[in-house]
């Protein structure tokens, strides 16, 4: 059994190497660069003629190793992720997609996965879309950086709606939940408004990643600050206090984001939805 990253993917290319299913493979993330450290996972990108088999379970990968634990991640749900946790604690991500998926993405999937390829990849089994196709992906214009209206407008009507149903939930009492609503999603709301501020001010080949991956990279200090700043602690006033700060630092960053991409901010629907969370008791 492997106990290491390096044992761990020399035996998965020869595995990969030997499934006449898998037509062809790339690793991808931290360790396909220079960038990664002693704890980084292994990230690998897998095109077979039949996907499903892979995905359904984990018996084709005994001989990399004993799994302590799986799951398939389908958070992103065009891109389905096989999380594999193996002996030593060593983690293997595997993405696994069919030969012919890529042209039929949406945008949004299509971006990501091309970002992964501009960001840079290792060929471990070559065949189907591998190289030619991650090639043409990574050579793709760079998404673009300005937020459309319909984007800016969804994501700050859906700040706001959170507020609302996390204010309610801590109004009656449902501590927890509130404070998940607004220590997730809200924030993650203010990662995705920092990173179209920081694009339009470094430029639309800027890298902010994705998900708030490398947040301390691309962020910029006082926006880690602020964002540390606006969580909370498990009991009524401070989940109340954290909600607050949070809608104050997002009106600012919206405000800033709107000026600098000549877009439309709903100060209405900001102030309406304030003055209602605040003569909550």
């Amino acid at each position: 059994m492997a106990y290491s990253y390096t044992e761990t993917l020399d035996l998965l290319i020869s595995l990969l190497d030997g499934l006449p299913t898998v037509s062809g493979a790339a690793l991808i993330g931290s360790r396909a660069r220079t960038e990664a450290d002693a704890s980084a996972d292994l990230d690998v990108l897998i095109f077979a003629a039949e996907p499903a088999p892979l995905l359904a379970g984990v018996g084709w990968l005994a001989p990399i190793g004993r799994v302590w634990a799986t799951t398939v991640d389908r958070e992103l749900t065009d891109l389905p992720v096989r999380r594999v946790l193996l002996d030593g604690a060593i983690q293997v991500d595997l993405l696994i997609l069919a030969d012919d998926a890529v042209p039929a993405l949406p945008a949004p999937s299509r971006r990501i996965l091309a970002d992964m390829a501009r960001r840079g990849y290792v060929a471990l089994k070559q065949g189907g879309p591998v190289p030619q196709l991650l090639d043409e992906l990574a050579g793709e214009e760079i998404r673009s950086a300005r937020p459309s209206q319909e984007e800016f407008a969804e994501l700050v009507s859906r700040f706001w709606i959170d507020v609302v149903r996390s204010a309610r939930r801590l109004a009656r009492g449902e501590v927890w939940s509130a404070l998940r609503l607004i220590d997730g999603p809200l924030k993650d709301a203010m990662v995705v408004m920092q990173s179209w501020i920081v694009k339009a001010v470094k430029g639309a080949d800027f890298d902010t990643f994705w998900d708030g991956r490398h947040l301390d990279v691309w962020a910029g200090q006082r926006f880690e600050r602020d964002l540390g700043a606006s969580f909370a602690a498990f009991d009524p006033a401070s989940v109340r206090a954290a909600l607050i700060e949070t809608m104050d630092q997002f009106r600012l960053q919206a405000i800033q984001a709107a000026q600098r991409w000549s877009l439309d901010y709903p100060e209405t629907l900001d102030r309406r939805t304030t003055v209602w969370v605040r003569t909550l008791d």
